[in-house]
């Protein structure tokens, strides 16, 4: 029960982000909207990969039940798409910064109309 309204929170996140990436001009928005989309996805695959029952893979006595334990690999994945998304977020709001360092604003089409300028 809980499991499927995370997921479906979770598409209803990344269809707002997307929509947030597709609808606004401003960069910052846009970059806003990827870390939504990117947090959904990560939700998304957190509520999949999550199991009732089991616990954490740590071997406390020699007389174990295998089946009782959390994959790691779903969450070692998880973690690194999380520092992934963080690395790209950052590059892209440093490449933001760099624009609006050098064309005085953050929005989108007036960069490509000033772009187009340059290269007439």
């Amino acid at each position: 029960m809980i499991s499927d309204v995370v997921i479906y929170t979770s598409l209803v996140g990344a269809f707002i982000g997307t929509l947030g990436m597709l609808l606004t001009s401003n960069l910052i928005k846009k970059i806003l909207a990827l870390g939504i989309v990117e947090t959904s996805v990560t939700l998304f695959f957190v509520a999949i990969s999550s199991k009732s029952g089991t616990k954490a893979p740590i071997i406390q006595s020699v007389p174990f039940e295998a089946e009782n334990f959390a994959d790691p690999i779903p969450q070692a994945v998880i973690i690194t798409s999380i520092v992934i998304g963080f690395a790209i977020l950052s590059l892209l709001l440093a490449f933001t910064i760099m624009l609006h360092n050098r064309f005085h604003t953050v929005d989108v089409n007036l960069i490509e109309n000033m772009l187009e300028g340059e290269e007439e």
